[in-house]
């Protein structure tokens, strides 16, 4: 299994040169296994996917803020495909899938109704999407504290553990399952959008901190830890500098383009 960063940063992208050390887009991680492609998030970095011709394609939303969609029309391939391609969230049903991107890319917000001119997508419900990969992969979902909502995923197989946790504000509440799901991870993909202080006065915005994923990496007995969901307010300089501050050598600020193999 394969998980390639195509964007690692949270709320607006942050195109310039203090930021092309880490990368500017938002949220889009590629999961790679075998006879399947797995694309979590279509944030900006959706753009850069690469569809595979010769497996099934299945898109997975964590939720549907911008940073987690903005990117899905500027796919090329998307727009031409010459293989199966699947939407799913563990979020909502299929239906009010197609309904929730039908709206955002409506005219008052976007220049073509997107939706209706993806003819060749097939919606589905999380659990058919699932099984798609079954004989491949396990995926499971995982409920994570959010504004509005939104889902984590588990992907299982003979080859190793992945857990993918992004926009969540981690708390006393939310522990006991997330830990329970991710325990023995071969890899976590976390949200540290703040630092601890920043978190302090941040309460109820749906985000966790690095140090919190610090914590979590020991707590559930995970080999490695990618922090993701960078602030936009945080550039290169200083990424480097909290980076270098971090004791743990199984924990990393993730890169845009980064592939880590599981």
């Amino acid at each position: 299994m394969e998980v390639k960063f195509l964007g690692v940063r949270g709320s607006t992208a942050t195109p310039g040169n203090g930021f092309s050390e880490f990368g500017g887009n938002t949220s889009c991680t590629e999961v790679l296994h075998n006879n399947f492609q797995v694309i979590l998030d279509a944030g900006t970095g959706f753009k850069d996917v690469k569809i595979r011709k010769d497996v099934p394609v299945l898109i997975l939303f964590s939720h549907f803020h911008f940073d987690h969609i903005q990117g899905l029309p500027f796919c090329r391939d998307l727009l031409s495909p010459d293989t199966p391609i699947y939407f799913s969230s563990a979020l909502v049903s299929k239906d009010e899938l197609k309904g929730i991107l039908g709206g955002c890319f409506s005219p008052h917000y976007f220049p073509i109704e997107l939706v209706e001119n993806l003819t060749h997508i097939q919606y589905l419900e999380f659990e058919e999407a699932a099984k798609i990969i079954k004989s491949n992969c396990e995926i499971t979902s995982i409920n994570l504290r959010h504004p509005g909502g939104a889902t984590g995923y588990k992907f299982e197989s003979n080859q190793g553990k992945f857990c993918y946790l992004l926009d969540h504000e981690y708390d006393d509440d939310s522990a006991p399952d997330i830990i329970k799901a991710s325990n023995n991870s071969d890899f976590v993909m976390w949200d540290g959008m703040f630092t601890s202080e920043e978190l302090s006065m941040r309460k109820g915005w749906g985000h966790s901190s690095i140090t919190q994923g610090n914590e979590f990496l020991e707590i559930t007995n995970s080999k490695k830890m990618g922090i993701s969901h960078h602030s936009p307010y945080r550039d290169d300089k200083d990424m480097m500098s909290l980076e270098s501050e971090i004791k743990n050598k199984n924990l990393f600020f993730a890169k845009e383009g980064q592939i880590i193999k599981i």
